[in-house]
This record gives C-alpha cells, sequence and structure tokens, in this order.
C-alpha cells in the first residue's frame, strides 16, 4: 500500500479558535488588524504581516500564556483523530508560533507527531520576538510554512498526501495534496469553491478520522 502522510494545520483546526489572532486582539495595539488585512489581501506576505503584528503585542509571559490556553479549546474529536494517524506519517505545520503551540497541546499529544513545522516565538521583556527558521526551506513568496511546499515534498516522495485544514494560509494547499478536508465554513473551504478543487468540509475531527479510517 502507498504510505500516506496526513499534514494538519493548527490555529482553526486543532483549535476552534486562530489563537495568534485572539492573543493579538487581547494583547496588540489595534494597528494589528491593518497588517492582517494586507495579508489576506496577498498584498504582504504572512511572515512579513506577522514581524509587524507581533511587534505590536505588549504582556508579561505569564499572562500571554495563560491566556493563549484558556482560548486554545481543542477542536472535538482531536484524540481520536491522532489515534486514528497511528499507522500514518502525522505532520504539523502551521502558519503560528511553537510557544502557544507547546503550551496547548503539550508534550504528550506533540510526541504523536512525526514533524512539527511551526514559527518561533520568544515570550520575554513585555513582548513576543518572532522569527522564521523554515522559510528559506519551506516558505513560498507568501508563507514562512508553506502547506503546498510541504504536501509537494510527500507527494514527490511517493506518499499519499492528507490536507486537512481551515484558514488563508491553507491555501497554498489546493490542489497539491491527495485529498483536502477543510472546516466547514472556513477561508479554505471557500477557496475551494471559488477554484472548484474537491474538498471534504467538517466539523470535528473525529468525522476526519471516520472518513479516512472508515
Amino acid at each position: 500500500m502507498t504510505p500516506t502522510t496526513v499534514v494538519l494545520d493548527f490555529d482553526g483546526t486543532v483549535t476552534t479558535a486562530d489563537v495568534g489572532d485572539e492573543i493579538c486582539e487581547r494583547f496588540a495595539d489595534p494597528g494589528w488588524r491593518d497588517l492582517d488585512r494586507l495579508w489576506e489581501e496577498k498584498r504582504i506576505s504572512l511572515p512579513d504581516a506577522q514581524a509587524g503584528m507581533w511587534a505590536l503585542v505588549s504582556g508579561g509571559r505569564d499572562e500571554i500564556l495563560t491566556y493563549a490556553k484558556a482560548i486554545g479549546t481543542l477542536r472535538p474529536g482531536l484524540d481520536a483523530f491522532l489515534d486514528a494517524c497511528r499507522g500514518s506519517e502525522l505532520v504539523l505545520a502551521s502558519g503560528g508560533f511553537d510557544f502557544y503551540i507547546e503550551a496547548i497541546l503539550g508534550a504528550r499529544r506533540l510526541a504523536r507527531f512525526a514533524a512539527v513545522y511551526a514559527n518561533k516565538g520568544v515570550v520575554e521583556n513585555g513582548g513576543v520576538r518572532v522569527s522564521f527558521p523554515h522559510r528559506e526551506r519551506l516558505g513560498c513568496g507568501l508563507c514562512a510554512v508553506c502547506k503546498g511546499r510541504i504536501c509537494d515534498d510527500r507527494r514527490a516522495a511517493g506518499r499519499r498526501v492528507i490536507f486537512v485544514g481551515d484558514g488563508t494560509s491553507d491555501r497554498c494547499a489546493v490542489g497539491r495534496a491527495d485529498r483536502l478536508f477543510a472546516v466547514r465554513g472556513s477561508k479554505l473551504a471557500a477557496a475551494c469553491r471559488v477554484a472548484a478543487a474537491p474538498a471534504v468540509e467538517f466539523d470535528t475531527l473525529d468525522e476526519v478520522a471516520g472518513q479516512l479510517f472508515p
């Protein structure tokens, strides 16, 4: 059988909210929304937008991490989904940041992934310092962690690729995975409709597991 890789987004997919945006909404100057809009309109890249957005964040480490965990509600069915993927390579690919991904998922869930690709954030001195360690190898003109490039790399290795996501940065995966699952009503689902690309919409991650591994 062809080996399978499941590529899973984090913000808005593993969680029910976009944690990065919620942190900015709570702790950043309102000007962050202008940068986010420029990214949504593809007028600047996501890492360029994020560098400016996170420079506007002000808050203590404990305060920010406590808030991230409070609003980072896991999408129902996550653990059933992780269990169902045991026989596949499971990859977490996020345009968000490691500091809140690690705080929300914890070591036990993170250990389930063969690879984790995310941007880096260090909460210190009353703010968040961000960097993009995967940009050179996995970036594209829009993303520092390009979901499409990750899909391409796995397919080039002869693997069947499943992509599961929701947001604007997930649009790069459209047409580049063997199967694509999009959160119902999400920006990714809308992009698939515009591109006439096949996508299965879902509400809970155990729905995805049931279709992939019946």
